[in-house]
């Protein structure tokens, strides 16, 4: 009998959902209601619950989107009694995924407007974020996942890299959508090229990011203006136009430029300094300084365009005439002009180069005597009372300064400011009493000075030591000639005036019995020679009795005839420390165009040289120059700053002596003893020994180059002479030694007070004549007489008549010479 029963408990979900059997033999039950899903989607349970009090985990699933919910399902399975059971539940929450997919959405747009605007690089890395942005969108992802998701694309589309071109590190302005343009911040140097380079920040355009893009066809040509002698300023500005890859978009550029063309065409003016044009009126202009000489013609005035001297033209022989209570300042006006060719451009150049010609010369203030000793000292005497209406001036030296030379020296009323222009040197003459005749030439106007000697004044003293007289014969021959003018047996000193080219003047002194005459020292200073005797008494008086020879001479002394060159600026371009700077760079002088800075300020310059000094840039600088003496100069310089206003203060000065050959030689040419010469003269040997008759009467002389202005001096003792040259420039001394000895066996035991030269010396120009001097010494009552050619001062009475001297002489005196006066 079929029967049917239960057996077991029956089980059920812990909510009392029962389980039913499926088909496929196991008990399914679903949860009675769907679970809350955690925010994060994490389920809310792990275990689930069987009425019979048993637990048993929760398998759950991925979450997954449905119908706007993130939906996760759980299982959980068993066996009870043999039996298989499986129990499921849904856990979901709500989502909202609108914010994700508009970012996708606005980040697509982005995309695909991007294409030629931003770098393929920042675009690849859009599009990969929105790829990934999708698949979230698409998934139960949760809101931080989709917020973060949000940010990646903001930041995608935040890093878009515009496309940027630039050029010599100038990026070009680009507005999106629109093409790029630029322009050069600097103008350029040089001339613009046909093309210029456009980099990119993307690699993939154009040639590893780069182009090139051309400069617009008939674009604007540059302007040309004068900038110097055959250079001419191009400027403008090129532009430069094409097309970027990214997009075919219009890429343009634009570059201003000034350089020049052509090479500078040398110009230089007086000095060989370089001229500085300007520009203006159409031409180029340039204004230079030169010099007037004393005719107040231009000299030094050369303008030299491209190494050809061009030809300055004078307006006429107007002079313009500034005058002051110091200075006169005479200018002339000039021009020159021509045109140049701008190399490698068809542009001619006209220029003009003005020329002013100019000299300042200071007011003459007074006259002065400057004396030199034939030792080379020197002194200044002023001459009182001048005038500058008055012409002509005379001055008395005293009675031994006859032998002396002189020179005229000036002040300028303008001081260290302005110098007085010098003439041309004019020869001194001889005058009544051997007076010297000095003329000079200042600021055109010839100034004569008389330089007058005091007669010598009677010497009463050692009386026993009178000479009968002192004679002069200019014949030519030795003999006793008329008595010298003057003669006073008190007087000492005499002189006699002899033309140039007379054979030189002979004279012969006489002594008393119970007198002895010695020759004794003698100078010789240019034209102008001194002999001396002692004559000496029984009872031991003496007295010294002096004749001086002066012989006109119409050619100057190198010494009266030298001028220094006009000063020179080695320099005008050296930067000055400052506006007020008042400092040379330099100073020194010039020689064959070669500038020798010097650092001393009292130096000798070489012969052919000229003072000279290096100015800074933008200093004015007025030299002046006075004679001091002999060969020297001093240089003042009065500097103006280049602020126009600072002056020098104290003006800077520096004293230079010339050298020359002829002024810096202090060397006979032989040495004549008892009126022969000696053998064996060498000028640079410089002791000697010879014999003569009585080692107690004897003479010596020298002669020299007279033309070259030095002085000499002989000084005698016993049996030895000393002989001093002095060279004109005083810097420069010579001494010889001769010593003598008594010859053996000798007739003549009397001995001989002179020394003998027949005719003219030889000099440098073969004109001026030898000292003569000889005496003759009478003793024991034996009559020793030299002959010689006289001539007489003031009378110019000649006479041959001998004499056999009954009063006793000791010696005579030919003695030639003349004075050369400075």
């Amino acid at each position: 009998m079929p029967a049917t029963w239960t057996t077991g408990t029956k089980t059920t979900l812990s909510d009392g959902t029962p389980f039913t059997l499926k088909d496929d033999g196991v008990w399914h039950a679903s949860y009675g209601r769907t679970l809350a899903l955690k925010d994060d989607n994490e389920p809310p349970v792990r275990n689930i619950g069987l009425s019979d009090g048993t637990k048993h985990e929760i398998t759950w699933g991925e979450p997954t989107l449905h119908d706007g919910k993130v939906v996760r399902e759980g299982t959980a399975s068993g066996e009870i009694q043999g039996q298989k059971w499986q129990a499921t539940l849904t856990a979901e929450r709500d989502t909202d995924h609108t914010g994700l997919t508009q970012a996708v959405t606005a980040a697509r747009q982005a995309y695909d407007e991007g294409a030629g605007e931003y770098t393929a690089a920042s675009l690849e890395n859009l599009a990969d974020t929105i790829e990934q942005a999708d698949e979230l969108d698409r998934t139960g992802a949760t809101d931080e996942a989709m917020d973060a998701m949000r940010d990646r694309l903001a930041e995608a589309v935040g890093n878009l890299d515009t496309i940027t071109w630039k050029t010599d590190g100038t990026t070009l302005s680009h507005e999106k959508g629109q093409g790029y343009n630029g322009k050069a911040p600097d103008t350029g140097d040089t001339a613009p090229g046909d093309t210029i380079p456009l980099a990119s920040n993307d690699p993939t355009l154009g040639k590893l990011g780069s182009i090139t893009i051309p400069r617009i066809q008939n674009d604007d040509p540059a302007t040309l203006t004068d900038e110097d002698l055959g250079v001419a300023r191009a400027t403008g500005t090129a532009h430069y136009k094409g097309t970027t890859p990214n997009g075919n978009r219009t890429a343009t550029w634009s570059q201003d430029y000034s350089y020049t063309l052509g090479t500078r065409v040398e110009a230089t003016g007086p000095d060989g300094r370089d001229i500085g044009f300007t520009t203006g009126h159409g031409y180029l202009s340039a204004t230079v300084t030169a010099s007037l000489d004393q005719a107040n013609q231009p000299k030094d005035a050369d303008v030299t365009i491209d190494g050809q001297k061009a030809q300055v033209t004078w307006s006429g022989q107007v002079v313009h005439t500034t005058t002051t209570d110091t200075t006169t300042t005479y200018t002339r006006q000039g021009r020159v002009e021509g045109d140049v060719k701008v190399a490698g451009t068809d542009r001619t150049q006209h220029w003009i180069v003005y020329v002013s010609a100019s000299r300042t010369e200071g007011h003459v203030a007074g006259l002065s005597l400057i004396q030199r000793k034939p030792d080379g000292t020197t002194s200044r005497h002023d001459i009182s009372g001048f005038d500058p209406s008055r012409h002509e001036y005379a001055i008395t030296m005293p009675a031994d300064a006859v032998a002396d030379q002189y020179t005229l020296g000036h002040t300028s009323a303008a001081g260290d400011k302005a110098d007085v222009s010098e003439g041309t040197p004019i020869a001194p003459t001889l005058g009544a009493n051997a007076s010297r005749i000095l003329k000079t030439t200042l600021n055109g106007v010839t100034y004569t000075v008389t330089v007058d000697f005091q007669k010598a004044k009677p010497t009463p003293s050692n009386p026993h030591a009178r000479l009968n007289g002192l004679y002069v014969d200019l014949t030519g021959k030795a003999g006793k000639g008329t008595l010298i003018d003057g003669w006073d047996p008190d007087v000492l000193d005499y002189t006699i005036r002899i033309g140039a080219n007379d054979p030189g003047a002979y004279i012969l002194p006489e002594a008393p019995s119970g007198v002895t005459v010695k020759a004794g020292d003698v100078t010789r200073s240019g034209y102008a020679t001194t002999q001396y005797w002692t004559a000496t008494a029984a009872d031991g008086q003496s007295r010294t009795y002096s004749v001086t020879v002066i012989r006109d001479h119409e050619t100057p002394t190198a010494e009266e005839a030298f001028k220094p060159g006009a000063a020179k600026d080695t320099d005008g371009q050296t930067p000055a420390a400052s506006r007020d700077d008042t400092t040379l760079v330099s100073h020194g002088y010039l020689l064959d165009g070669e500038y020798h800075a010097v650092k001393d300020t009292d130096y000798t310059i070489p012969e052919d040289g000229t003072f000279a000094y290096a100015s800074r840039q933008g200093q004015t600088v007025q030299v002046s120059e006075s004679k001091v003496r002999g060969m020297t100069w001093k240089y003042t310089l009065n500097i103006l700053a280049p602020d126009g206003v600072t002056l020098a203060n104290p003006a800077p000065t520096f004293t230079v002596t010339y050298l020359t050959r002829a002024t810096h030689e202090a060397a006979i040419t032989s040495i004549i003893v008892d009126g022969k010469a000696i053998d064996g003269f060498d000028p640079s040997k410089h002791e000697y020994t010879t014999q003569v008759d009585n080692i107690d009467h004897w003479t010596v002389t020298a002669d020299f180059d007279k033309s070259t202005g030095m002085g000499v001096t002989i000084h005698k003792d016993h049996d030895k002479a000393t002989i001093t040259a002095t060279s004109a420039d005083g810097l420069t001394k010579s001494t010889y030694t001769l010593k003598v000895s008594e010859k053996p066996l000798t007739l003549n035991r009397a001995g001989i007070d002179g020394a003998t030269v027949e005719g003219l010396a030889h000099t440098g120009a073969d004109t001026a004549s030898m000292i003569s001097v000889v005496a003759v010494l009478l003793a024991a009552g034996v009559a020793c007489l030299a002959a010689g050619l006289t001539r007489r001062l003031h009378r110019g009475k000649r006479g041959d008549a001998r004499t056999d001297g009954d009063a006793r002489t000791d010696g005579d005196a030919d003695v030639t010479g003349s004075q050369d006066a400075e």
